[in-house]
């Protein structure tokens, strides 16, 4: 496993890849910790080569990104089916976990949806800063409210 940190809005952002593609990214301090906790005590080495410079430029940009992701074989059926959901929300907007069920077709699901969006492993690409509580707060992200707020903000006024 290899990864690539870029100067990211203030802070970094870090793509962790296989050779089948992205499979986690960090707003984290400490990367590597943050993508161990999640997958265990596995080794990564940075790359010597940026091979997802353009990935980070295009959403930078406001332009949908295009990538790969390699999902490991991680997540139940649902969580691949919000994942890839979360994937074709529009760059900008926000919409609530209970619009998120409905839009999947499990209306009565929106606790596992919610749950599923917070197992999101590719944040930023794959938009779980988008969905928000029905009352308008926020709502929990794995890098923290502060970034899930800079990242919505980021995307509202850049467009």
């Amino acid at each position: 496993m290899q990864y690539e940190t870029y100067d990211f809005l203030g802070g970094h952002l870090t793509i962790f890849y296989s050779k089948k593609g992205m499979t986690f990214v960090s707003l984290a301090e400490d990367p590597v910790a943050d993508y161990q906790a999640w997958f265990g005590e596995m080794t990564v080495k940075p790359s010597q080569e940026r091979h997802y410079g353009s990935v980070v430029s295009d959403y930078l940009a406001g332009r949908r990104v295009d990538f790969t992701p390699d999902w490991q074989g991680r997540g139940t059926e649902l969580q691949r089916e919000v994942w890839r959901a979360l994937v074709e929300t529009n760059f900008g907007e926000t919409m609530t976990y209970a619009t998120l069920a409905n839009q999947i077709g499990r209306p009565t699901a929106v606790r596992a949806v919610a749950s599923a969006v917070g197992k999101n492993p590719l944040l930023v690409f794959v938009g779980c800063h988008r969905i928000v509580r029905s009352d308008g707060t926020l709502g929990q992200y794995r890098a923290g409210q502060n970034w899930k707020q800079k990242l919505i903000d980021f995307e509202r006024n850049i467009q």
